[in-house]
């Protein structure tokens, strides 16, 4: 047994899936979600791993998603958050070339409430050129 977080496909489950003797059995655990908010904010939403996902799968496993942050220093200046911010969206295609998971990257996802931690100065401009209010 053993917890893992990853973007999907994650590389090492499809190699673990596909070893001959094997047999994967992941755990619904989606029901988890409304505690795992109240106890650490709002960063998970509940979710789907189709079955044709990894090789073995039986079915549908419906499990807790956890948001992606991207965190620095509170003392990073504000251009270079922002550059680093508007590469990410703007250059999201490459990402995708790199991670089937980039696909993920949405302007829609980002949102106060989605972060712990108080958004960066940089990354509050980009988005409010977007038209999201993060604060």
């Amino acid at each position: 047994a053993f917890f893992w977080v990853g973007g999907l496909p994650t590389a090492a489950i499809t190699d673990l899936a596909s070893t001959p003797g094997v047999k994967i059995k992941l755990i619904d655990h989606a029901d988890l979600v409304p505690a795992m908010n109240r106890k650490y904010g709002n960063l998970y939403v509940q979710d789907v791993i189709p079955k044709d996902m990894y090789r073995g799968m039986d079915a549908d496993n419906k499990q807790a998603t956890v948001m992606n942050l991207l965190v620095t220093h509170q003392n990073m200046d504000e251009k270079t958050a922002y550059s680093i911010v508007k590469a990410i969206f703007e250059h999201k295609e490459e990402l995708v070339r790199v991670h089937k998971e980039a696909e993920n990257f949405r302007l829609e996802n980002q949102k106060k409430e989605a972060s712990p931690i108080p958004w960066h100065p940089g990354a509050v401009k980009y988005f409010s050129e977007k038209g999201i209010k993060l604060q």
